[in-house]
């Protein structure tokens, strides 16, 4: 499966995400189908975020408190989707119509975060999952670089995440304090964590960066099996 666009982004792959999240979560909000699920979603987007994270103020080195409003993140941006996404009034046609124009045009940065959501706490889910099933020698460095991908998710948002009161004043200030910790304890074994992962120049390439008219001459179905047409 292709990890990028020709261009290099995702965004087209975000909004296959979205599709198929929001396609997964209707069901969940018929209150004629699943009540409790449906009238859980709809209280969650009414409740304060210092009741959705427990009360607590939070922290940086805290994973579970993370993890946590990671997820209810991703929970309160799909809702918010799913709102505007419901159309009311006019034909199926005009009704189709409307529907795009805030998918794609009115909406597109919704759709965008709400995906990007979901993708980032799944990571951070696997994060998890794999880290308990490594070695115990490896288990305590691997748990810092999970601790330093969760910190830098919520410093790149971290203007939701204080507008939903999902993190406290105190806890957003100190969380740099908090990377730049991890940061020093991790800085010596980093040449070789990034090894360790095996991530190939195939990866990593965007064909917008190399040879994109070789790249588009023949049907590839957007992806790079002939990588090394690419690089000559």
């Amino acid at each position: 499966v292709s990890t990028q666009s020709t261009g290099g982004d995702n965004s087209v792959l975000m909004m296959k995400v979205a599709m198929e999240y929001l396609a997964d979560m209707a069901p969940k909000l018929n209150v004629s189908k699943d009540p409790r699920t449906a009238l859980g979603w709809v209280i969650q987007q009414y409740t304060p975020g210092v009741a959705l994270r427990g009360f607590k103020g939070g922290s940086g080195t805290d994973t579970g408190f993370l993890r946590k409003i990671l997820k209810i993140r991703e929970e309160l941006l799909f809702f918010q989707v799913g709102q505007i996404m419901q159309v009311k009034g006019g034909s199926k046609e005009e009704k189709r119509v409307a529907r795009f124009k805030i998918w794609s045009q009115q909406h597109q940065d919704m759709v965008q975060a709400a995906a990007k959501a979901y993708s980032e706490r799944l990571i951070s889910d696997l994060c998890e999952e794999k880290i308990g099933l490594a070695d115990a020698g490896l288990q305590p460095v691997l748990q810092k670089m999970h601790n330093l991908y969760l910190i830098s998710v919520v410093q790149d948002n971290i203007g939701f995440f204080l507008t939903n009161r999902l993190i406290s004043k105190g806890a957003a200030t100190a969380l740099r304090s908090d990377f730049n910790s991890l940061i020093e304890e991790i800085a010596p074994d980093a040449l070789a964590l990034a090894e360790g992962f095996g991530i190939t120049e195939e990866m990593l390439s965007a064909p917008i960066a190399r040879d994109w008219e070789l790249y588009n001459s023949y049907d590839n179905a957007g992806e790079m099996d002939k990588f090394e047409d690419l690089v000559r």
